[in-house]
C-alpha cells in the first residue's frame, strides 16, 4: 500500500505541481530499497523503519526525508494484525509462546513489535519463532497448519477476517501509539546535493496524506486502479495514516528496541539519520 500511496499522489498531480516527474516503480523494494539508493539508481525508496535504522547502523549513507505510513490511535483501526489459524489454539499474546509465526521479513520491525508485545503481556519472547515468508503466501500457510500465526498487513487481513482467521493482536500500533511504520529515504549525497528536490518531494508527500486523510473514499475508489486490489475488498480493508513529518520518538523506540532484542550492537543517533521536519 506504500507505493499505492505515492502513486496516488503521482496519478493527483501532487507531485507535478512541485515540480517532480515521479515514476513508481515497486520492483525495488524491500531489501533492494536502501542499496537502490546508495548506489544512485534510484533517488528516493520506501522501506520500513528498522530497515533505515539497520542501515544507519552498518555505515550505509542513508537519510530519511519523510515518513511513510503510520499507525491508526485505535489499535482496531489499523492495518496490520496478528492472525492465527483456529487449530493453533493461538487467541491472545501470551499464547505466542512456542508458536511459529509468519513474518514477510526476518530480523526486522515484525520481530521487534511481536517481541514488544510478548514481553508487555509477561510471556517469553525468545519462546517464538519466526517464518520468512511473502504476504500472499500466508493466508494457505495458516490454512494448511504451516504456521501457528502470521502477522498480516492489509489487504491481507480483512482476506484472512473472512476466512475465519482468529485476530491476535495489532501489533505495530499496541507496541507503540501513531507509530510510524514506514520511512522514504534517499542518500545523504543526494539530499546535500540535491536540497530543493528533497523539500519538493516532503512536500508531495505531505499534500498526499492531506488528501487522503480528507477524503479516504476517493483513495479507496483509486485503489483498484493502482494495485490488484479488487472494489469490494478496498472499500473492506483498514488504511494507515500519512503524515510526511518524521517522528524521532518513533525512531528512539524502535532503536532502543533493536539493541534489545539484538538486531543491533549499540543505538545509533537517530537524529543524524533525518533531513526531514520532525514532530
Amino acid at each position: 500500500m506504500p507505493s499505492a500511496f505515492l502513486q496516488y499522489g503521482v496519478n493527483e498531480g501532487y507531485f507535478e505541481a512541485e515540480g517532480l516527474d515521479v515514476t513508481v516503480d515497486v520492483s525495488i523494494g524491500g531489501a533492494a530499497a536502501v542499496p537502490a539508493v546508495v548506489n544512485g539508481e534510484t533517488q528516493f525508496a520506501g522501506s520500513n523503519t528498522v530497515s533505515a535504522i539497520l542501515a544507519a547502523s552498518k555505515g550505509l549513507p542513508i537519510t530519511i526525508v519523510a515518513a511513510g505510513t503510520r499507525t491508526m490511535e485505535d489499535p482496531e483501526d489499523d492495518f496490520a494484525r496478528i492472525m492465527a489459524s483456529t487449530s493453533s489454539g493461538v487467541e491472545k499474546v501470551e499464547d505466542l509462546e512456542g508458536a511459529t509465526i509468519a513474518v514477510n521479513t526476518l530480523e526486522n520491525i515484525n520481530d521487534v513489535v511481536i517481541m514488544t508485545l510478548m514481553e508487555d503481556a509477561g510471556a517469553d519472547r525468545t519462546q517464538v519463532k519466526f517464518a520468512e515468508m511473502g504476504f500472499s503466501d500466508m493466508l494457505p500457510a495458516l490454512a494448511n497448519g504451516q504456521v501457528d500465526a502470521a502477522l498480516l498487513i492489509e489487504p491481507f487481513v480483512t482476506m484472512a477476517v473472512d476466512q475465519g482467521a482468529t485476530e491476535v493482536a495489532s501489533p505495530y500500533a499496541e507496541s507503540r501509539p501513531n507509530m510510524m511504520v514506514g520511512t522514504y529515504m534517499t542518500s545523504e549525497e543526494y539530499a546535500a546535493e540535491n536540497p530543493e528536490t528533497v523539500k519538493a518531494f516532503q512536500r508531495g508527500i505531505s499534500a498526499t496524506g492531506e488528501a487522503v486523510a480528507e477524503d479516504p473514499d476517493a483513495f479507496r475508489e483509486a485503489l483498484p486502479d493502482v494495485t490488484t486490489i479488487e472494489p469490494d475488498l478496498a472499500d473492506q480493508i483498514h488504511l494507515p495514516a500519512w503524515d510526511a513529518s518524521v517522528d524521532l520518538e518513533t525512531l528512539q523506540f524502535l532503536n532502543e528496541r533493536m539493541v534489545r532484542y539484538g538486531l543491533i550492537d549499540e543505538e545509533i543517533s537517530v537524529e543524524d539519520i533525518v533531513t526531514a521536519p520532525t514532530d
